[in-house]
């Protein structure tokens, strides 16, 4: 697989948005690849015809959500038809670095991983938030699903909103998906 990644790089110098631009194809064509692989071990979908074993999100991604309102806690639910594992949840800013990991381990078809208050502001710190402007960023998801480790990238943002208790105002900080 390196050597073909390779090879349709160095065809040609290209500047980074056309790296990005076919590094998500050839993501693309990985998950198509990993999803057709898993369904030859799956029983009974020899004779199904092709149409019926394109990918599904909801079949084989947990889905994500947010629950939960500031200030209480909010947590990060995956839900999928099946179990998998969550090894690691990535706080990534929006230029696609990762400013800190959390160590989860956890498996089943539902779980709930809390939102850690203190790495969300991590993320929001990263730039001058003038006017408690909403920052994006992302959460990447380690995941395995069927023996296949894989990744999850859910796009996010972080808002600043606050509330009246007593004689002064409380900030705190939403955590919503971006769909």
């Amino acid at each position: 697989m390196g050597a073909y990644v390779q090879r349709r790089w160095t065809a040609e110098k290209t500047n980074n948005d056309e790296i990005r631009e076919r590094l998500a194809k050839l993501e693309a064509e990985l998950e198509e690849l990993e999803f057709l692989h898993r369904q030859q071990d799956e029983p009974g979908l020899e004779s199904a015809p092709a149409v019926q074993i394109a990918p599904s999100p909801a079949r084989h991604w947990p889905l994500l959500e947010v629950r939960g309102e500031p200030p209480q806690k909010q947590y990060l639910v995956l839900t999928a038809d099946r179990d998998f594992r969550l090894s690691r949840v990535d706080y990534v800013s929006n230029q696609g670095f990762t400013v800190i990991s959390e160590d989860v381990g956890k498996s089943g078809s539902h779980i709930e991983v809390p939102i850690n208050e203190r790495k969300v502001n991590r993320v929001w710190y990263l730039r001058p938030n003038a006017n408690a402007t909403p920052t994006q960023f992302q959460f990447r998801c380690h995941l395995s699903l069927d023996g296949v480790e894989t990744e999850s990238v859910v796009p996010a943002v972080i808002r600043q909103n606050y509330m009246w208790v007593g004689p002064a105002y409380t900030f705190f900080r939403r955590v919503t998906l971006m769909h």
